[in-house]
């Protein structure tokens, strides 16, 4: 008759923590090479000169000349340096954890993966400012100041290409 009910809370107070499984590094390492891809690119051009109403070649101050004037096109692409790291980024923070857990070092690999995971965007933010902002600012002073060759940044991605205007 008297039964003793005791009633367990629906929602224990320690649940289940929160584990950062390797698919979403993956996840994390794809959005940030998409991101470097769509806001590291960038393009610029000049033409130094042009043609005057009687059809001789003309240069950027209109002074008739012999010679075709030159033309400057660049494009800044995600640098290639910039892309490796974020993929071995992105690896290391899949591949080390469960070698980790392996040896017996769980807490270790788990620190990776989260390092990885927030280290991830940071290196995204980092290309596209260096690489992207740097070189379209540099790239296009020395193109509007009529600097040739023009020369970009060391290891960036940008293809410049030089030559004469053609009718």
């Amino acid at each position: 008759m008297g039964e003793n009910v005791v009633a367990a809370p629906v929602m224990a107070a320690e649940g289940r923590s929160f584990t950062l499984r390797g698919w979403m590094v993956v996840v994390a390492t794809i959005v940030s090479l998409f991101m470097v891809g769509v806001l590291g690119t960038w393009s610029a051009s000049a033409d130094y000169g042009g043609v005057d109403e009687d059809g001789h070649w003309i240069d950027a101050s209109g002074v008739v000349v012999a010679a075709a004037p030159a033309t400057v096109r660049a494009l800044g692409h995600p640098s290639p340096l910039a892309v490796t790291l974020i993929v071995l980024v992105g690896l290391l923070g899949v591949v080390v954890p469960p070698t980790l857990a392996r040896w017996g070092r769980e807490r270790l690999g788990r620190t990776v993966r989260v390092a990885a995971v927030l280290a991830l965007p940071v290196l995204a933010v980092a290309a596209v400012l260096v690489y992207g902002v740097w070189e379209s600012h540099v790239v296009m002073d020395q193109i509007q100041q009529q600097v040739l060759p023009v020369h970009a940044f060391p290891l960036s991605g940008t293809t410049i290409t030089t030559g004469h205007m053609t009718r």
